[in-house]
């Protein structure tokens, strides 16, 4: 099977799915418009749930990383590990990076109001072009944002679209309110 290969939702990828996301202390309202995807594992991104919307060019993938047990190991070996809440940046890097066509990548911090909405302690997106792959189902333009709880975990979000103007972005404003920690 093909990765965004499209199903009938069944609802055990969207119930597993928010049993990752309560493990992180966060919670998902599937947008209007949209159809579940079977999320499929590959070399370079690997999601845990799915979307495409409906009646555009347009898919969504999203990827949760827990840090309790990274949290625990640390607390135990403080001298030896490093921090996980300052890895966020590093998982959403290497993802772009495999993803990324040219290798030019357009990053941002995410703005202190945009992380109180998601009651998120930091975040950055990544805008880019895609490679030409299989794996993204042959999209031109990807932008991954990347949010992280301190103690918890990050949720990555990845939108992938043949359009870069403002019917991307428009795309991307359906999910505003589909995702968040507590």
């Amino acid at each position: 099977m093909a990765v965004g290969q499209q199903t009938q939702p069944t609802g055990r990828d969207l119930k597993v799915f928010r049993e990752l996301l309560a493990n992180i202390n966060a919670t998902f309202v599937p947008p209007d418009g949209f159809d579940e995807l079977k999320p499929n594992a590959s070399d370079k991104f690997s999601c845990n749930y799915a979307l495409k919307l409906s009646d555009a060019d347009f898919e969504v993938r999203f990827q949760v990383n827990s840090l309790k047990s990274d949290w625990k190991n640390f607390e135990k070996n403080k001298g030896d590990k490093i921090n996980p809440d300052s890895l966020y940046s590093k998982v959403a890097a290497t993802e772009v990076k495999a993803l990324a066509g040219d290798g030019r990548v357009f990053l941002r911090p995410v703005p202190p109001s945009y992380l109180q909405q998601y009651n998120a302690d930091l975040g950055r997106s990544y805008f880019f072009s895609l490679a030409d792959s299989p794996e993204t189902n042959h999209y031109q333009y990807g932008l991954m944002v990347v949010l992280q709880k301190n103690h918890y975990g990050n949720i990555c979000v990845a939108c992938f679209s043949n359009e870069r103007g403002p019917a991307f972005f428009k795309n991307i404003n359906k999910l505003k309110d589909c995702i968040k920690f507590n």
